[in-house]
């Protein structure tokens, strides 16, 4: 298939699952199917008997035509003496041919009308009432079987969000920097409902097809033997033109999937980063990628549409053909008296119906492309590999700390290739117990890394870090991440009030510990100028908030849990100056006696750190106290020249020495 139409910015190439088609769909039948396994025999069985029903119809109307009409070809004439000429009435003698037999037209007139009986009448109206019964029964067994197919999807695709949702909240901050949550949603939404349509259709087509084909051939063999085998010698032709069109409907169905999760996570990224597009008068250039994708997404879509109207157009030659064949063979057999005519009718109307299911058979073919497709898709998220999780023998965090942590040999890289530089590189730290540690150094030092690294939220390559001298991978995740209190760089503000956002941590807590935990982070009076105060709705990713707010908010969610260690990642560079001021004052109090390692760039804040480590290149250049790195001359001596220059220092009431 040409592939030069699909190389477009933000649609990279994609991944290919492992595991096969088969492998896949027996994967989810295992998995999510079978739990539900009775129900979705019984909606087979009911879908196949409703549809089957026209069968039963067709039969009704053999035994009308047969039975109660008495609808049959008049015996042959006696044959004539010899040398006797037979005249048909209306026909002057001689003028007209001689005649052996009389057509099939005049034979079925001149069925005797005494034939039918006089329970015909009766017998008729049983028949109605039998036939509008039926239809009826079957009205409710179709209604009920599409009660249960709907439920049986919505349960299906319930267990697959919820199990896609918990994987992805397991998998490591490695895995979401490598896939974008536009994706991911694709993944949970589209994709999703998806496989549940897909599946749903595929086992009633299935079922449906399997018995309506099972009991149409039964009904021709038993009727003329000839008609059933002449079936069977054609149906090999369907098999020809599923094979022609099946790889291009799957390569399609893959693209189609691929550029529709490349949709999603242009349209969420492009959303997400309204100010700048605004702000830079991009917005000529977005249309542009989006009408590429848009394109690409018309283009497979339709290559999609394309092959699947051809398979089902020689499908339908196939059948109308085989179809007229049967039946002038059948028309020919009542002419020879060896059928009747309400054989004829049912035999036409199984054949009829009979060639649905083989049709229904060929566009399960697309069925199955597009679920294995959403399959091979989802899978790749619930088979990632989950690089962070409790070992067997892990045990509670030891609190309070005694010892402190260690760092040793710590080396970090963000790539998995020999080629990818580390961005950590053999870090060796010690932070007593009690202690504050401050990281500085410039811009992609890896002070932000070395913080998750500590709060385990990524694995190192080499090193080993450990608390009480336990190592980090033996500490059960819960017990570390109760105790850890981490504030990101980047606050991460959900929607709902500002109450919710506090207390997301410690959802117990009281309104006072809440109201605490705000005036320790200088949110208190802020909060309270609001409509409705810690009722009040922040929006989306806390849009209604500058960013300075978002991080006291962040700060103050992190303060609430009472953290024995807490980890601060320059959690104060959007405020001002005296606002930053205040926070330190308040921290140097309440976090007296705790432990603490702190990244950032403010002096100020070092100062009031008992040891202060700075990164540069991915390692530790220079250790120590304040004065020992003023005294040293590096980065820190020249960061302090640079801020002191036009601030006071600051008092350092957080260190003890």
């Amino acid at each position: 298939m040409r592939t030069h139409h699909r190389n477009y910015p933000y649609r990279p190439p994609r991944r290919v699952h492992p595991q096969g088609a088969r492998a896949l769909i027996r994967r989810f039948l295992r998995d999510y199917v079978s739990p539900y396994r009775w129900r979705v025999a019984m909606v087979a069985l009911l879908v196949g008997a409703n549809a089957c029903s026209v069968y039963l119809i067709a039969f009704y109307g053999r035994i009308v035509v047969d039975t109660i009409l008495a609808v049959e070809p008049a015996p042959p004439p006696p044959a004539a003496p010899e040398g006797f000429t037979r005249t048909w009435r209306g026909e002057p003698a001689g003028t007209g041919p001689t005649r052996e037999a009389a057509g099939l037209a005049a034979r079925l007139a001149a069925a005797a009308p005494a034939a039918r009986g006089p329970e015909a009448g009766r017998k008729l109206a049983a028949m109605f009432v039998i036939y509008l019964s039926s239809l009826v029964g079957l009205n409710f067994l179709e209604r009920f079987a599409q009660t249960q197919t709907i439920r049986i999807g919505r349960t299906l695709a319930a267990r697959l969000r919820e199990d896609l949702h918990a994987k992805v909240m397991e998998l490591s901050l490695r895995f979401h920097q490598t896939t974008t949550p536009g994706r991911l949603l694709s993944r949970i939404t589209s994709d999703v409902d998806v496989a549940q349509r897909q599946a749903m259709q595929a086992i009633v087509i299935a079922s449906r097809s399997l018995l309506m084909l099972a009991l149409g051939l039964g009904i021709l063999l038993a009727t003329d033997v000839w008609i059933g085998l002449f079936f069977f010698c054609v149906a090999p032709l369907y098999g020809l033109v599923y094979y022609r069109y099946r790889g291009r409907i799957r390569e399609s169905n893959r693209e189609l999937r691929h550029t529709n999760s490349c949709l999603y996570g242009f349209v969420t990224q492009k959303i997400e980063a309204i100010k700048a597009v605004q702000a830079y008068v991009r917005e000529g250039l977005e249309r542009l990628h989006m009408h590429q994708l848009a394109a690409c997404f018309l283009r497979d879509a339709t290559g999609q549409q394309a092959s699947v109207a051809g398979m089902q157009t020689w499908a339908r030659i196939i059948s109308g053909s085989l179809s007229s064949l049967i039946f002038a063979y059948a028309a020919y057999q009542v002419t020879q008296g060896r059928m009747t005519l309400g054989q004829l009718l049912f035999v036409h109307a199984a054949v009829g119906n009979l060639f649905m299911p083989v049709i229904e058979i060929s566009q399960l073919n697309v069925i199955l492309s597009n679920l294995q497709v959403v399959l091979a898709r989802m899978m790749s998220i619930l088979d990632a590999p989950v690089e962070i999780c409790n070992a067997p023998d892990a045990r509670p965090m030891p609190v309070p700390l005694r010892t402190g942590l260690s760092v040793r040999n710590l080396t970090f890289s963000y790539g998995d290739g020999a080629d990818v530089p580390p961005v950590l590189s053999n870090i060796s730290l010690d932070v007593p117990a009690g202690t504050w540690l401050c990281l500085m150094g410039p811009s992609g030092a890896g002070k932000s890394t070395l913080l998750f690294l500590l709060a385990r939220l990524y694995e190192p390559v080499r090193g080993t870090i450990s608390y009480d001298d336990v190592p980090l991978p033996k500490i059960a995740l819960e017990s570390l991440r109760t105790t850890i209190g981490v504030v990101p760089q980047i606050p991460q503000v959900f929607s709902g009030t500002v109450r919710d956002n506090i207390c997301y941590g410690k959802p117990e807590a009281s309104p006072t510990q809440i109201m605490r935990a705000a005036r320790m982070a200088e949110m208190h009076d802020f909060i309270m100028a609001l409509p409705v105060q810690y009722e009040t709705i922040v929006g989306e990713r806390g849009a209604s908030l500058s960013g300075g707010q978002r991080q006291r908010l962040a700060l103050a969610r992190a303060l609430l849990t009472d953290p024995q260690i807490l980890l601060l990642d320059d959690c104060t560079s959007a405020l001002d100056a005296n606002t930053e001021r205040k926070i330190q004052d308040t921290l140097t109090h309440t976090l007296a006696g705790k432990t603490a390692v702190i990244a950032s760039q403010r002096v100020s804040m070092a100062r009031r750190c008992h040891r202060i480590a700075v990164l540069e290149n991915g390692v530790v250049s220079e250790f120590g106290t304040h004065d020992e790195l003023i005294r040293l001359g590096g980065f820190y001596a020249r960061l302090d020249a640079q801020q002191s220059a036009a601030a006071p220092r600051p008092a350092s009431p957080g260190r003890q020495d």
